[in-house]
């Protein structure tokens, strides 16, 4: 049991509140779904993790030849969903304080381009000055050595210690959400 999930307990049970006393209809369905939608990404994601073992295991293509996949790096990679949490935090923190972040739309074909020009943009440039920045000796002795001392590549070895993807994802969203707000006050 991964007991750092407690954090998210709040916000949850905050959630099954509103939606007990508010009833579903008048909930935020936006912040309802935050919760199912982690689990969703950590399933999805153990789901991966679990087939590239497999893989890993049986197959004659490694990459690194005669060589498995060790222990060390398996408990090294184990904080594999603390992104995940991240990821709620900064979700649950956006949608209650953040200005436009309470009863999102389903879909919106303007916000999904300005979604992708963030990320082709800003996003991507903080994400590579970020991860450069890990590469920095005082950074990469205490942080980041971890994911380059990986052998055996897995879909986790590059979450387990990459907090700049996080941190590059919740500036777009924060910017998302400054455009909205600043969209709205000129629409009243």
């Amino acid at each position: 049991m991964h007991t750092q999930y407690l954090l998210l307990a709040p916000w949850v049970a905050h959630g099954g509140y509103l939606a007990a006393t508010k009833g579903w209809r008048a909930a935020d369905p936006g912040y309802l779904a935050i919760f199912p939608s982690l689990l969703l990404r950590a399933a999805h994601n153990q789901a991966w993790i679990t087939a590239s073992r497999v893989q890993n295991a049986r197959s004659r293509r490694q990459i690194v030849a005669d060589r498995g996949i060790e222990f060390e790096q398996v408990d090294r990679e184990r904080n594999w969903d603390d992104q995940i949490l991240l990821s709620g935090i900064l979700l649950y923190l956006g949608a209650l304080y953040m200005p436009g972040g309470q009863h999102p739309p389903l879909w919106r074909a303007d916000g999904f381009l300005l979604i992708a020009l963030l990320h082709a943009g800003p996003v991507e440039f903080l994400y590579y000055w970020f991860h450069r920045a890990l590469h920095h000796h005082f950074l990469y002795s205490r942080y980041h050595s971890h994911h380059h001392s990986s052998i055996v590549t897995e879909p986790i070895t590059c979450k387990c210690c990459c907090v700049s993807i996080d941190i590059s994802s919740a500036f777009s969203r924060l910017i998302y959400r400054l455009f909205e707000a600043m969209k709205n006050s000129f629409q009243q």
